[in-house]
């Protein structure tokens, strides 16, 4: 009777400890999976922080909206990163973004990709709220997951916890404070889910069968919804608009590039500023003008007279800022897209240029602060007397 009582509780405890040790684990792996959630949403917080107040951080003479390049050579800090336009993978420059030295749940060092139309240098010749990501997602099944807030559905840059390592991948201590390999150059012993370190084209984010990469992205549209919030957005924007307007404002104005009919205007792009002088050699806004002169438009009397009615008087031409894309409506996403006016002016403000009427039109732009992840998509139309 002793025995069979015996080996009963051997049993059970062999039970308990078994059990103990499975929830152990666990707990350990619950542990380490929100460490490594905890890292990857604190970076992308960070990361958004830096591209809002980019023109505060000791750029003046630049507009908001970039992303720092990676950390290149283990040091934590930011570098000039390849060529513009051209993606770049490193580590993420925790001490650029005032940030400690975070990790993952494995204790790994967490890294970085940027697309080439973002970051900051060399910057891109255009980046607004029409610019698209570089990074496209897909799932466990292959399937594209098209990320909102990007025109595309692409991710402009992407964190990466690189986890344990696995079968193969082989990770050297390295003198640097994240161990080797700082520049990428066997990023496959980290990373399995980049499909490529580098280039203009797209590239492809996958997970792979028994990979362990946990990713986090960042869309253009995530870090202009943020500058919207600014109270200090709205009139910064304004006010690159006005200037441009008294730039425009000569005796007699420029020509209009690429010239429509359009009643008593011909209306078109804009001619380049750097070469009228005056008021348009503005190093403060060099940057921004560059950045958002395709989302404007600008109109001049065909016969040279005031032939425009505004608000306050007769103009001579008109400067219009068209605002986000209203949707479907008005692609952006080619080169060609982008050639197209009624892509960025709407319906109504065409008519009234036609009918010779700026009054009516809205003159100052006037960003959804209380939601904003609605387009601020109202045209805005200044005149030139």
């Amino acid at each position: 009777m002793v025995l069979p009582a015996l080996l009963v509780l051997a049993a059970l405890g062999a039970a308990g400890w078994l059990l103990s040790q499975q929830t152990s684990a666990a707990t350990r792996q619950l542990r380490q999976d929100m460490q490594t959630a905890q890292a990857l949403a604190v970076a992308r917080e960070a990361l958004i922080g830096f591209a809002v107040t980019y023109r505060n951080r000791e750029h003046p003479t630049a507009d908001f909206g970039y992303l720092p390049c990676p950390d290149l050579d283990g040091d934590g800090s930011s570098e000039t990163c390849g060529a513009k336009d051209q993606a770049s993978v490193g580590r993420l420059p925790y001490l650029t973004l005032n940030l400690p030295d975070l990790r993952d749940g494995a204790g790994e060092c967490l890294w970085y990709a940027v697309g080439g139309g973002i970051k900051n240098n060399p910057k891109p010749d255009i980046l607004n709220w029409d610019s698209s990501g570089r990074f496209r997602l897909h799932d466990a099944t292959g399937t594209v997951v098209p990320l909102p807030g990007d025109p595309a559905g692409l991710a402009a840059a992407v964190v990466i916890a690189a986890g344990p390592a696995l079968p193969g991948q082989e990770r050297s201590a390295g003198p640097a404070r994240c161990g080797g390999d700082p520049e990428a150059r066997h990023i496959r012993h980290y990373v399995e889910a980049l499909g490529a370190t580098g280039g203009s084209d797209v590239i492809d984010v996958r997970p792979e069968p028994g990979g362990n990469d946990r990713i986090a992205t960042i869309t253009t549209g995530d870090i202009y919804r943020q500058l919207k919030r600014r109270s200090s957005y709205g009139p910064y924007l304004q006010g690159l608009l006005q200037a441009i307007a008294a730039c425009l404002g000569r005796s007699p104005l420029p020509a209009v590039v690429a010239p429509e009919p359009l009643g008593p205007v011909v209306l078109g792009r804009l001619p380049p500023l750097e070469q009228l002088g005056g008021p348009c050699r503005n190093a403060d806004l060099r940057d921004a003008t560059a950045n958002w002169a395709e989302t404007m438009r600008y109109a001049r009397c065909r016969d040279g007279s005031d032939c425009l009615v505004g608000t306050a008087g007769r103009c001579r031409g008109a400067l219009i800022f068209g605002g986000e894309s209203a949707g479907g409506s008005q692609p952006r996403l080619t080169p060609a897209d982008r050639q197209v006016t009624p892509h960025y002016l709407e319906a109504p403000t065409l008519a009234a240029l036609s009918a010779g009427r700026l009054a009516g039109l809205a003159e100052r732009i006037e960003l959804p602060f209380g939601s904003a992840d609605a387009a601020a998509s109202t045209d805005v139309a200044l005149c030139i007397p």
